[in-house]
């Protein structure tokens, strides 16, 4: 009993560094913060850390794995609450809306990603962009399904759009503000500029 109460404390620690990691490396990107900065954040001190990340470049590597891993997560769980009879657009619809959301009112992860993805070492960079690619797939079939449906615009390279789609989603953190229109209205507007 007593080893689980230290296991679960340990977690509890670590998932504490982590949430303050993401919203470090969200502030400031990977180069410009600090394990100081972190452990300042997470209320320790810098020398605890290294009990749970040997480095800034595996805690980095955690935070964006859980940043990745939790949107296209809720994209997922977005899809399993359709109906069977939803269109392929719906399901566009929703994905842009659980990553808009996840972005914007879930997770400093996922923001924190954009802030240092181009920071970090490359082979980190890699690690994660391996990653990001079954994310993109994901999207991908979606859009070639709607093409195959003519449900999208005719003569649109599916690629760019794929890419375009994802930048207009990812730079919404930079000029997002509240009250305005939700994440799901929000998809809805990414929805209406590529439907036919």
């Amino acid at each position: 009993m007593a080893d689980q109460h230290v296991a679960s404390k340990s977690e509890r620690t670590k998932d504490r560094i982590l949430d303050a990691a993401a919203r470090t490396f969200r502030e400031v990107g990977y180069t410009a913060a600090s394990l100081r900065d972190i452990a300042e954040e997470a209320g320790m001190q810098a020398g605890s850390l290294y009990y749970h990340f040997e480095s800034k470049e595996q805690l980095a590597e955690e935070v964006m794995t859980v940043g990745v891993d939790g949107s296209y997560a809720t994209i997922l769980s977005a899809m399993d609450d359709l109906s069977d009879t939803a269109s392929t657009l719906d399901k566009l619809e929703a994905a842009f809306s659980a990553h808009l959301s996840y972005l914007l009112d879930q997770s400093d992860y996922a923001v924190a990603i954009l802030r240092m993805l181009h920071q970090t070492p490359k082979p980190l960079r890699e690690r994660i962009l391996v990653r990001q690619r079954t994310f993109g797939q994901f999207f991908g079939q979606l859009l070639e399904q709607a093409q195959k449906e003519e449900a999208i615009k005719p003569g649109l390279d599916l690629s760019s759009l794929r890419m375009l789609v994802f930048g207009a989603m990812n730079w919404t953190p930079e000029w997002y503000t509240t009250p305005g229109l939700s994440p799901a209205e929000l998809a809805t507007q990414l929805r209406r500029m590529i439907e036919r």
